[in-house]
C-alpha cells in the first residue's frame, strides 16, 4: 500500500545534489520527499535547511529521475519466466543496483498457459516487499515471425488467435501491457486494434513486414518498434521495410539497446535525428546472465553463450539479448552524442513512463510525481535508488 504525500505521519526526507530536471540541471539542488511523493524542488541558495528533516548531502552526485526499462527479462541467474517472486526480487535488486525504479517484466516465447502465469505474478506483486517495481507486463512472443526468431524459441512462434485476444484482456485487465506482434504473420493484421481497444500498448518487432504492411499496422495502432533494427530486415534504399516506416511515423516510439553491439553509435544517431529525444527509449533487454559474467547459460530452452557485453546463441546465428545495464547505456548515449544529460535521461525515465501511460505519476522530478529517484556520480555508477521514497540498496 502507498503512503500518500498528505500524511502528517509521513518522514520527510531532503537530499542534495546536481538535480536532473525534464529541461536543465538544478545545480546544488534539494530535492524533497515526504512519504512517497516529491513535495518540493529548489536551489539550496534560496531556503535554509529546517534541521528537523533526514538530510542527506549527495554532493557531487546527479539525483535523477529513477530508469525505467520496458524490456528486461532476467538477471543474475533469474528470469521472469521463472513466475515466482524469489525471482522477481533477485532481479528486481540487480535493476535497483543500475538504477531501475520501475520496470515491465518481460516474456519469451512460450506455451501461453506460462506466459500468464508471468502475467499473473505480475498482478501479484504489489502485495510483496520487492526492491525495484514491475509496472507491467511486456509480452514478446509468441505472435512473431519465425523468420527474425532471434533468440525466441520457434517450436513456439504462432500467429494470433481469437482465444488469445480474450485470455491476454482478461489476464492483463488493470495492468500496463506491451505486447509485440509481427503484423504480417497470419491474423495478427487484424487483431492490432482489438488489443488496442482493450488498452494494451502493440508493438513490431521480430518481423518480416514490408514498407507498406508497417504503414498498415501504424494505421492500425502499433505504436512502438521492440528493440528497433534487431530481429528485422536492413534498410534498404529501395525496400526501406519496417526501418523506413517506424523513421516516417512521427507517433511510434522506439527502443534502442545501446551496448554498442547491437546498434552501432552512428545508428543512433541518425534515430535521434529523425525521431528526437522524446521518442526513443533506452532498454537492456537484459537476459538471466546478467550480472554473472562470462559463460555458456540456457535461455528458455536455447543454449547461449556470453563473452564480455556480447550475448548469442551457441551457434553464434543470432545476438540473445544482452547483459548491458541501464546506467551504462545512459553513459554510452551521452558519450555518443551532444545531447544534454537530461535530454539522454529522459531517454531512460520519461519517455518509457510516458509510452505507458504514467507520465504524470513517475519518470521526471517533479513536484506531486512519486518519489522514484536514482543517484549516480559522474561516472554513472549509482550511490542510491528510492522507490516510492524509500532506499533500497
Amino acid at each position: 500500500m502507498h503512503t500518500e504525500s498528505g500524511d502528517p505521519t509521513a518522514q520527510k526526507t531532503v537530499i542534495k545534489g546536481e538535480v536532473i530536471l525534464p529541461d536543465r540541471v538544478l545545480s546544488k539542488g534539494v530535492v524533497e520527499i515526504t512519504g512517497e511523493k516529491i513535495t518540493d524542488i529548489y536551489a539550496r541558495s534560496d531556503r535554509m535547511w529546517d534541521g528537523q528533516s533526514y538530510f542527506l548531502d549527495y554532493s557531487d552526485h546527479y539525483i535523477s529521475p529513477g530508469f525505467i526499462d520496458l524490456h528486461i527479462h532476467g538477471a543474475l541467474g533469474r528470469d521472469f519466466m521463472d513466475a515466482d517472486m524469489e525471482s522477481f526480487n533477485i532481479i528486481g535488486g540487480h535493476l535497483a543496483r543500475a538504477g531501475v525504479s520501475g520496470y515491465l517484466a518481460t516474456t519469451l516465447s512460450s506455451p501461453f498457459p506460462s506466459i500468464l502465469k508471468v502475467i499473473d505474478s505480475v498482478k501479484r506483486s504489489p502485495i510483496f516487499p520487492l526492491v525495484s517495481k514491475p509496472l507491467g507486463v511486456h509480452i514478446e512472443g509468441p505472435f512473431l515471425n519465425v523468420k527474425w526468431c532471434g533468440a525466441q524459441n520457434a517450436n513456439f512462434i504462432r500467429g494470433i488467435a481469437e482465444e488469445d485476444i480474450r485470455s491476454l484482456t482478461e489476464a492483463t485487465q488493470g495492468l500496463k501491457t506491451i505486447v509485440t506482434i509481427a503484423p504480417e504473420v497470419e491474423n495478427n493484421m487484424r487483431f492490432i486494434h482489438k488489443l488496442r481497444e482493450n488498452g494494451i500498448i502493440v508493438a513490431i518487432g521480430h518481423s518480416d513486414a514490408t514498407y507498406e504492411q508497417t504503414l498498415e499496422a501504424i494505421r492500425a495502432g502499433i505504436s512502438h518498434a521492440t528493440h528497433f533494427f534487431n530481429a528485422i530486415p536492413e534498410f534498404h534504399h529501395r525496400d526501406p521495410g519496417i526501418v523506413g516506416a517506424v523513421l516516417e511515423s512521427e507517433d511510434v516510439t522506439v527502443e534502442l539497446i545501446c551496448d554498442g553491439i547491437h546498434v552501432h553509435p552512428a545508428s543512433v544517431r541518425l534515430v535521434l535525428d529523425r525521431k528526437g529525444p522524446a521518442n526513443i527509449c533506452l532498454i537492456t533487454d537484459s537476459i538471466l546472465a546478467a550480472g554473472l559474467g562470462d559463460g555458456d547459460y540456457i535461455l528458455g530452452d536455447l543454449d547461449i553463450t556470453v563473452k564480455g557485453e556480447e550475448t548469442r546463441l551457441r551457434d553464434g546465428s543470432s545476438l540473445a539479448g544482452s547483459v548491458l545495464t541501464l546506467n551504462k547505456a545512459v553513459k554510452n548515449v551521452l558519450e555518443w552524442t551532444d545531447l544534454s544529460i537530461n535530454q539522454v535521461v529522459q531517454m531512460a525515465s520519461l519517455n518509457p513512463a510516458r509510452v505507458l501511460g504514467l507520465d504524470k505519476d513517475m519518470g521526471s522530478i517533479e513536484k506531486g510525481k512519486c518519489a522514484n529517484l536514482t543517484v549516480y556520480d559522474k561516472d554513472f555508477q549509482i550511490k542510491q535508488t528510492y522507490v516510492y521514497g524509500k532506499p533500497v540498496i
